[in-house]
């Protein structure tokens, strides 16, 4: 392995990073900076997430595992909130409440919420509070767990 010191090289490499483009043609370098630039406020959503993985498997023809491997990876080194990994942890939490009897009471509904909705150490947010109840209710739905509505009563909201 080589390593040219010559300005001209150093010069071009730094022009090549101002303007956006890949870092040597390489592809994942490419969107990892597509990531830092295309994320705002230290939060991805899903459609952003989306959006970035199609990038990388549209215009740097890279496998859709690993564009959203490197995708994911970027966003964790950023420090930014990752949507789809906080949602999936949300139905993991939800799966382990509601396993023995598919009943979900506020107390676990609320540990859920504020368990993905607090930032966790080393980010600066965590998921939006509005998407965590539209997730447990698609949860409850889709699985048929019961909610209390009442004193003595439970539904599937």
């Amino acid at each position: 392995m080589s390593i040219s010191l010559s300005k001209t090289s150093h010069q071009a490499t730094l022009s090549q990073t101002a303007s956006g483009g890949a870092v040597g043609g390489d592809p994942v370098e490419a969107l990892r900076q597509r990531v830092a630039q295309r994320v705002v406020e230290a939060y991805c959503d899903s459609a952003l997430r989306f959006e970035l993985i199609r990038y990388g498997v549209n215009d740097l023809a890279l496998d859709s595992s690993t564009a959203g491997h490197v995708t994911d990876m970027e966003l964790d080194s950023l420090g930014c909130a990752n949507e789809t990994k906080l949602l999936e942890e949300l139905d993991g939490l939800l799966r382990r409440f509601t396993d023995n009897d598919k009943k979900l009471d506020q107390k676990e509904r609320a540990d859920a919420i504020q368990i993905v909705c607090r930032p966790k150490s080393g980010y600066s947010k965590g998921l939006v509070f509005d998407t965590a109840e539209r997730r447990v209710v698609e949860f409850c739905r889709a699985n048929r767990v019961k909610v209390k509505v009442g004193f003595l009563r439970w539904e599937i909201p």
